[in-house]
């Protein structure tokens, strides 16, 4: 996994490049300074050559102003590249999530989601941008000043060497409990962020039926799982810091003892005994580093994981290698024996669905709830695929056609409206790169919406903020109405949404839609009867299965399921 990780750091291997250099760098200066302390203690404290009192000096600065340089280097560098690959995976699982079909998003909240995109990629930044910097910077460090005190004794060297493998079992220990820390932490925080995101969307609904207090210990409650999982890394990283510690003691206290016996005996020096603790001390500080650096690893390995989830996900819509684009719609949409099963499920959504919709003909679907009439209409626009069975447009399958060209010729209008955090303007020409405004004036005239927009503070340049707040369901539903007159598409799936407004608004959505309708082929989901009674074909499903078809007289007359619905909505 963690070799999947580095992989986002292939395209920017030059900047790596140089950064290793500065690194090498940092890491050879490092080294120089504890070499340069043997010499200059020998020969400036023994008063054997006052040269070096004006050298070292000069070569202290120069060795500074050469390591300061490097490490501005490697750090500007590393803090560019770290931050181009948040840019890279955010934008990478934001194209995932989008490329997903429907399905994927029924048994996923949305906080969660929201918490993978930016607390664990912020992770997972860590561990492929600073981590790595710190893993190389250490490690070239750690060789260099190996060789420096090999250099000076081979023997202590070797000594010293001893409590390394020591040092190896916490690292690997903590940084596995670590992991499952990190864990349990995001996925708390996956929870927290869903609990938020419903709260303030139902808010109106909480402060209603006052279950202000249930949703503020149903808060605290996963806020301290979250804590608990916080504490628990923290105490990893706070107790992996003595161990290593007491074991870097036990090096140097045993180094002291040898060390300081062998100058008390006259077998080695001074300035080679002071160059070496100070190469040990140099060398033991980017050893405990590591712990540190393996701790943030498994941070970033555990958001990796989640990461990785919606990354590798499989895409059960998509176009094939050897789609085509659709032609300009002419004929009819057929759908021949199609069944739908969701997984897991052993009733079917939709049963053996034979139904042709000519060109140019209004077409309503009438039924009880959940007797698979939005289900029926997604499937036009290929949000899923059949079980078996296909569905087709002027003869050819939809697997066949590229998606994007095939939803260019629908325009969607859904009883639930979605607008977007943005202008009025940019919310009617949604999906239009240039905005032509003389024209999305005329299109809200046609919509009935242009009258309210103009009375808006700043007219169509005014924000309606997240999901159109500032605008009635009436309002709403116009601007959607505009989206779809703009779009001009040749086929208009309508999910009617009049039931919910109040008489002045339903009067001036119907003409809305009345004029939407006008030279398209139509699929309407139809809700209230009495706006379907003009439909060419009046399509009746129950339990998934087209139980009659045709015309509102003919229906009436013919009994049956439509005949009950239009005698219970019109028994008064």
């Amino acid at each position: 996994m963690y070799r999947r990780l580095l992989q986002f750091l292939l395209p920017y291997r030059g900047k790596l490049s140089v950064a290793i250099f500065c690194m090498i760098i940092l890491a050879a200066c490092t080294a120089a300074l504890a070499w340069a302390l043997k010499p200059m203690l020998n020969e400036v404290l023994s008063g054997k050559n006052m040269t070096y009192i004006y050298l070292m000096p000069v070569f202290i600065i120069v060795l500074y102003l050469v390591k300061g340089i490097a490490f501005y280097g490697q750090a500007s560098l590393m803090a560019f590249i770290g931050q181009r690959i948040i840019y890279d995976i955010r934008n990478q699982v934001y194209d995932a999530l989008t490329s997903q079909s429907l399905s994927f998003f029924t048994h996923r909240k949305t906080g969660e989601i929201l918490g993978r995109i930016t607390y664990d990629v912020t992770l997972l930044q860590s561990a492929v941008s600073t981590t790595v910097t710190s893993l190389m910077r250490d490690i070239m460090t750690i060789i260099f000043l190996l060789g420096v005190i090999f250099y000076n004794d081979w023997v202590l060297a070797l000594l010293s060497l001893i409590v390394f493998p020591i040092m190896v079992y916490p690292i690997v220990h903590f940084g596995q409990k670590m992991r499952q820390a990190s864990y349990d932490g995001q996925v708390s925080m996956g929870e927290m962020s869903s609990l938020v995101e419903e709260t303030v969307g139902g808010i109106r609904v909480v402060k209603a039926f006052g279950m202000e207090e249930y949703e503020r210990g149903r808060f605290k409650a996963i806020t301290n799982d979250f804590m608990t999982h916080q504490v628990q890394a923290l105490k990893v990283q706070a107790l992996s810091f003595p161990i290593m510690e007491f074991v870097a003691g036990l090096g140097i206290a045993g180094i002291l003892l040898y060390g300081g016996l062998q100058v008390a005996e006259g077998k080695s020096d001074a300035g080679a005994l002071m160059s070496f603790i100070v190469s040990l001390l140099l060398l033991y500080d980017p050893v405990r580093r590591l712990s540190r650096a393996n701790n943030e690893i498994q941070q970033g390995l555990a958001a990796a994981e989640r990461i990785f989830d919606i990354l590798d996900t499989h895409v059960d819509i998509s176009d094939h290698q050897d789609s085509v684009a659709m032609l300009p719609f002419k004929s009819d949409i057929t759908f021949d024996q199609v069944t739908l099963t969701y997984p897991g499920s052993s009733r079917p959504v939709l049963d053996g669905i034979d139904l042709t919709i000519k060109a140019g003909e209004v077409v309503a679907l009438v039924g009880r709830s959940g007797a698979g009439k939005t289900t029926l209409a997604n499937m036009i626009l290929r949000f899923m695929d059949p079980s078996s069975g296909n569905i087709r447009i002027d003869g050819v399958d939809l697997k066949d056609l590229k998606q994007d060209s095939m939803r260019q010729y629908m325009a969607l209008v859904t009883q639930e409206i979605v607008l977007f955090n943005d202008t009025v303007l940019s919310n009617i020409a949604y999906g239009h790169n240039n905005i032509d405004r003389e024209k999305v004036i005329a299109i809200s005239k046609i919509a009935n919406a242009h009258e309210f927009i103009s009375k808006l503070e700043n007219g169509y340049d005014t924000l309606v903020g997240e999901k159109g707040v500032i605008l009635s369901g009436g309002q709403r539903q116009r601007l959607s109405l505009a989206r779809a007159l703009l779009k001009d598409a040749p086929i208009l799936l309508l999910d009617e949404a009049t039931s919910s407004l109040d008489t002045e608004s339903e009067r001036l959505v119907q003409q809305a839609i009345d004029k939407l309708m006008l030279g398209r082929t139509v699929v309407v989901i139809a809700h209230r009867l009495s706006t379907i009674r003009n439909a060419d074909k009046i399509v009746v499903l129950d339990q998934g299965k087209i139980t009659q078809v045709g015309s509102h007289e003919a229906l009436l007359e013919e009994g049956g399921l439509y005949a009950e619905l239009h005698a219970l909505q019109f028994s008064e």
